[in-house]
């Protein structure tokens, strides 16, 4: 049976590990966000409850621009960095 105690470090745990994607990491964090409340909302939705003012934001999330991870130039939806150039420099960077 979990402790407290062990609910409290794993807490703990899970809160530095996402302060440190959101200050290192900004777009995969927000993704990761709306992952997370995509999913939560299925699940509340399987148990026969509605959020009608959810759809309305989807809709406008879907309208907002996508930037490349490395310069911030404006991309395509599906990918990550405008060159391989940015994605290079990027990769160096992590090394």
């Amino acid at each position: 049976m979990t402790t407290k105690k062990q609910l409290q470090d794993q807490l703990t745990w899970y809160t530095s590990f996402t302060d440190y994607i959101e200050n290192n990491h900004i777009n995969i964090y927000n993704e990761s966000c709306i992952y997370a409340d995509n999913i939560e909302r299925q699940e509340l939705e399987s148990k026969f409850l509605e959020f009608p003012e959810l759809e309305e934001e989807e809709e406008e999330e879907e309208e907002e621009e996508n930037t490349c991870y490395e310069c911030g130039e404006e991309i395509d939806q599906d990918q990550r960095f405008c060159s391989k150039e940015c994605y290079n420099n990027s990769f160096n960077e992590r090394i």
